[in-house]
């Protein structure tokens, strides 16, 4: 679970937006040479009769008819340059002839070779065992939220299952611990975060969902035991909900931030993760913002719950988001962001779209930041 974090002074009841330093070719005949049509006919009825004869006196295991091409060749090529008087046209005549041939060669072998090749049949791939059926479905989606979504400092407990598919997706074995039906939670099995079927996830030693996949038999959740137990975290999370609408709407009060929609709405609700509304007031204390939206929601978990954890924003120059990105990339744990990159949206003056400073926290979110009870 994350640590308990200790707030400093004046972030107990609220967010200040004061400006302060931030910590967060081709031959033809020669007519000299006195070649005529007819002794090409020649040459040519002379040529054929040589491949009869030679069909004829084949053997069994005839030469293939690249073999009789070569020899085609060859015959006409002898009769042309015995009827040429220049030396250097008949071998320039000779290197063409032989070429093309060659050509015509590769080109027949390499399509005879295509065809084969293409004809073969190809084995269909077996899929693993923890990605067939709905359940593998469900499996593949948790694990890519794991892999890219959750803090990569918890441990997560999983069954035989679930933990390859958790492997498979670039989750590292030493954060795997094995989690079988009869364990007590993750508390028992060490783990900070179980994921398992909802009938196995769902136990009393993991009360706090944290993501849900598919559904029915198939549902795969992901969990965690908060410290102190059940009651004392419902009592948290209503505060730190309360917490988190009275600083959205200082922040919606603020000259040096701008909101659209609906991401105004969200921030009244409440529905925004405190670290993101921390980041905020810090960063407007340097430069005046824009917030162009919120994301990064849990599935299968209300917002309330499981708040936003993803923001975007635009306002000053290239230079500005530079040093901007380096403030946030500077913080430290729990503020310190999963992802934080320099994007292009849509729309904006250049043909790279407008520059934003997007940044992205990891679940899951930290308890009384705004309180003064921090807490996982």
């Amino acid at each position: 679970m994350i640590p308990t974090r200790t707030v400093a002074t004046g972030m107990q009841s609220g967010i200040p937006v004061e400006k302060a330093l931030g910590v967060c070719s081709a031959v033809s005949d020669d007519p000299a040479g006195g070649t005529s049509g007819i002794g090409i006919q020649l040459a040519g009825s002379q040529t054929r009769e040589a491949v009869r004869s030679a069909a004829h006196r084949a053997l069994p295991g005839a030469p293939s008819w690249g073999r009789v091409l070569a020899t085609t060749v060859s015959l006409w090529v002898g009769r042309r340059v015995a009827r040429l008087r220049h030396p250097r046209l008949a071998l320039i005549l000779t290197i063409c002839v032989v070429l093309a041939a060659a050509a015509i060669v590769s080109v027949a072998q390499v399509g005879g070779t295509s065809s084969r090749t293409a004809s073969a049949p190809r084995p269909h791939a077996v899929p693993p065992a923890w990605a067939r059926g709905p359940a593998g479905a469900a499996r593949t989606q948790a694990a890519t939220w794991v892999a890219g979504q959750l803090n990569s400092a918890e441990t997560v407990g999983c069954d035989p299952l679930m933990c390859a598919a958790l492997r498979a997706h670039g989750v590292a074995a030493s954060r795997l611990l094995p989690v079988t039906s009869g364990t007590a939670g993750p508390g028992a099995a060490g783990a900070g975060v179980v994921v398992a079927s909802a009938s196995a996830a769902g136990q009393q030693g993991a009360p706090v969902l944290l993501a849900s996949f598919g559904s029915g038999a198939s549902q795969v959740e992901v969990r965690t035991a908060p410290p102190g137990g059940s009651a004392a975290y419902q009592r948290a999370a209503a505060a730190d909900l309360a917490a988190r609408r009275s600083a959205g709407m200082q922040l919606l009060h603020s000259q040096r931030v701008q909101v659209a929609e609906p991401a105004a709405a969200q921030l009244q609700a409440g529905q925004v993760d405190t670290r993101i509304l921390i980041m905020l007031a810090m960063l407007a204390s340097q430069h005046p913002w824009r917030v162009t939206g919120f994301a990064g929601a849990s599935p299968g978990v209300p917002l309330a719950e499981a708040p936003f954890r993803e923001v975007t924003i635009t306002g000053p120059d290239a230079a500005d988001l530079a040093a901007s990105l380096a403030m946030v990339r500077a913080q430290r744990a729990p503020y310190q962001p999963a992802q934080a990159a320099i994007v292009h949206l849509p729309g904006g003056l250049t043909a790279q779209g407008q520059l934003a400073l997007r940044i992205d926290f990891a679940a899951p979110g930290p308890l009384g930041l705004l309180t003064g009870g921090a807490s996982a």
